[in-house]
């Protein structure tokens, strides 16, 4: 059966129709990988989502923002600082340039307002990914890709210099019980055999697209598959 797939941008009539998805996408993980309805609303009335429907099946989502907490210039450096000298130090770079040092400071906890300040700036031509979900009984059908994808193609129309997300490592926890930066470094280099890309595929939806695996993120969020590390990933688009 050839696929069908269109991706939409949703409306506050969606909103049930993406928390199912979103539940579906992580039905072993618990409640700390699940957003909850009143963060999903306000990305949808900000214009901060894309819905994916597969041959008419609501399948997958995916969030992002604006963000107000750096700019083209602060990751033209990031990026070029990697370019020159490989994997940077998480900790150096929060201090250096000011990224949030984690996945909820970045999107305030998921809901991006928090009543007192905004992590998102709609002036901003950089994209931050929030977050992607698959609902797992449609994965194989390389949706996160499409996604993903999608996005950047659209944020280039939109004149986006830049799109990052703190991207997780999920299958650290096949190798690793506990792991050190060390560690977490070496798996997010191990490549999969026969290509360039890496062997975890959290990361591989990424470079496959374009980014570039800049920095692992010790505690970037409770993520038990990944033993909490995450890392930056970092497209430039122009």
């Amino acid at each position: 059966m050839m696929k069908k797939i269109e991706i939409v941008k949703p409306t506050i009539n969606d909103l049930e129709t993406i928390v199912a998805v979103e539940k579906a996408a992580w039905p072993d993980i618990g409640d700390g990988m699940v957003a909850e309805y009143d963060k999903f609303k306000t990305r949808i009335e900000l214009g901060l989502m894309y819905l994916l429907y597969l041959n008419n099946t609501p399948a997958g989502i995916i969030s992002f923002q604006q963000p107000a907490f750096t700019n083209p210039k602060i990751l033209n450096n990031i990026h070029q600082n990697y370019k020159e000298n490989g994997l940077l130090e998480w900790t150096e770079i929060v201090k250096k340039h000011g990224l949030p040092k984690d996945w909820y400071e970045a999107t305030n906890n998921g809901y991006i307002n928090n009543g007192v300040n905004s992590t998102h700036n709609k002036e901003s031509n950089c994209i931050f990914l929030i977050g992607v979900g698959i609902d797992s009984a449609l994965k194989g059908h390389g949706l996160v890709n499409h996604m993903i994808n999608h996005t950047i193609v659209e944020a280039k129309k939109d004149g986006t210099e830049f799109v990052l997300g703190y991207g997780r490592l999920p299958q650290m926890h096949e190798d690793h019980t506990s792991a050190t930066v060390h560690d977490a470094e070496k798996h997010l280099l191990k490549q999969k055999p026969s290509t360039n890309l890496p062997a975890d595929y959290g990361a591989r939806f990424h470079v496959f697209n374009g980014a570039k695996a800049v920095s692992v993120i010790p505690n970037a969020m409770d993520d038990p598959e990944s033993l909490d590390y995450g890392f930056l990933a970092l497209y430039k688009l122009k």
